[in-house]
């Protein structure tokens, strides 16, 4: 029984630091944005990486190492680890992204409690009414972030006259002050550099892939052009979007075709260049 070939990716911290140097030595102007999903490609990829495991000797076999150098790819399923990696350090440091709205959404009946009961005792207060005012100036993601610390230094300074006047409790106070840090801290995140060198990590390690799949494929169809499943075992990264492509043309044509009731009125499907 033949055994199935895997790649571990639980390892893919090491791949990704072994690759690395080569990685950022790509000049910056070869380096292809990637932007499909790795975990949608990587079926694709892991085929391939299979398929040439099995056909190395073939391709050995037939090229010379300066047409085809096979042992340039003996890494494949490291580049694949690093791509794995560069891609769940990413996601990891976006994920704040999300995070920042989810908190705003949050945080939103809290913040119209605290407004609605701070107006409500200080509104026409001589001194803290001009503090209320400014806080209800505020916008934007910062300055709800802004608010909701402001609301709690205002309730806890002046509890005595809030307590039983209103519907906010110190546990509203101190989630005001904890909801203020959290976005704080989210939209930091959201605006570290960092991310901008994560992003190119991955472009980096995609484009190495890539550039294994665009030249073992062109391989491939070389050597195995007679075989008639050659570009499924050896399939492009851009399978997915051709296929659904595909599907779209298909599903014009048939709807082109129901639109005349005249059965002899030809279909035409023009393909854009």
């Amino acid at each position: 029984m033949a055994q199935e070939l895997t790649i571990d990716f639980t390892n893919s911290k090491e791949k990704l630091e072994a690759l690395y140097d080569t990685l950022m030595a790509f000049d910056k102007g070869e380096v292809r944005q990637f932007n499909m999903s790795v975990p949608a490609v990587m079926p694709h990829a892991l085929k391939m990486f299979k398929s040439f495991t099995h056909d190395r000797d073939i391709f050995a076999a037939t090229f010379e190492p300066a047409a085809f150098n096979v042992a340039a790819y003996d890494d494949f399923a490291t580049r694949l680890g690093a791509l794995w990696h560069a891609d769940i350090l990413l996601n990891q440091a976006t994920a704040p992204l999300a995070s920042v709205a989810v908190l705003i959404e949050a945080s939103k009946p809290l913040y119209r409690k605290l407004a609605k009961s701070a107006q409500y005792l200080w509104g026409d207060d001589e001194s803290l009414g001009k503090v209320v005012a400014s806080i209800r100036e505020g916008q934007g993601h910062m300055d709800q972030a802004d608010d909701l610390a402001r609301y709690a230094v205002l309730f806890e300074e002046n509890w005595a006259d809030a307590e039983g006047k209103c519907d906010v409790t110190k546990a509203d106070v101190t989630q005001a002050r904890e909801y203020s840090v959290q976005i704080l801290n989210a939209m930091a995140d959201k605006t570290d550099s960092s991310i901008s060198d994560l992003r190119d990590l991955r472009n980096r390690a995609g484009e190495y892939v890539r550039r294994a799949v665009d030249d073992i494929r062109d391989a491939a169809l070389y050597v195995f052009r007679k075989d008639g499943d050659v570009n499924d075992r050896y399939p492009s990264l851009f399978t997915g979007r051709i296929e659904r492509r595909r599907k779209a043309a298909k599903s014009k044509v048939d709807a082109a075709a129901t639109v005349s009731e005249d059965p002899s009125t030809p279909v035409v499907l023009i393909e854009n260049a």
